[in-house]
């Protein structure tokens, strides 16, 4: 199967997983919590995200990194994943927040309380599931951004074995031979500083000698 297909495949995954995840805030964050505020609200919908969607996310995006597809993935992949490890940084403040607060609201009336138990059993799991998504999602984001390397170009042939032939046989003796000798000096120095083209050229000028 072609490399980009199973790129796009993959791909497709770690979008369905965004799309899970921006679905599930969204719901959370709508609902009536009862004249809270929106930071509030954020609050009460991410201190205990779960971070399965995201967690899945990132492993279809480290397949779309190791298929090697077009760079259009490799785009595709670094914004997601910039996003997923913002999410989870919130996440990890809302979590030790409400964790030291006890409460999201101001009011009684306009509050919500939680248990210490609770609060300590979703501070430890969100530490422990964002806290290692967040790490990798952030080192995901920089890879995917990264330029792709250059796939490295063969060497280039060199001119100077015909040159030198050139030289010994046929105009070392005649009567153009200092222009030869000139050419073939060019010719080294070319070489010796990685300018093949400039090489070549002086070669199809020693053979029309």
């Amino acid at each position: 199967m072609n490399r980009d297909a199973i790129g796009w495949g993959i791909a497709a995954v770690a979008v369905a997983a965004s799309a899970d995840v921006a679905w599930q805030v969204y719901t959370r964050f709508a609902d009536d919590a009862g004249g809270l505020s929106a930071l509030e609200r954020a609050q009460a919908a991410l201190w205990d995200l779960r971070p399965l969607a995201s967690a899945l996310f990132l492993l279809a995006a480290i397949g779309v990194l190791l298929v090697r597809p077009h760079g259009s993935l490799r785009r595709l992949v670094a914004p997601l994943a910039g996003a997923h490890a913002a999410l989870g940084v919130a996440v990890l403040i809302f979590a030790v927040w409400v964790a030291a607060t006890g409460r999201i609201g101001a009011t009684d009336e306009l509050s919500f309380s939680y248990a210490l138990g609770e609060r300590v059993v979703t501070l430890a799991t969100q530490a422990l599931g964002w806290g290692v998504l967040v790490a990798a999602l952030a080192v995901l984001a920089w890879r995917a951004s990264a330029p792709e390397p250059e796939a490295p170009r063969p060497d280039e042939p060199s001119v100077l074995p015909e040159a030198e032939a050139l030289w010994r046989e046929r105009l070392a003796f005649g009567p153009r031979r200092e222009k030869a000798r000139s050419l073939l000096a060019r010719i080294q120095a070319s070489e010796r500083d990685g300018d093949h083209e400039t090489a070549r050229r002086l070669a199809d000028e020693l053979r029309r000698l």
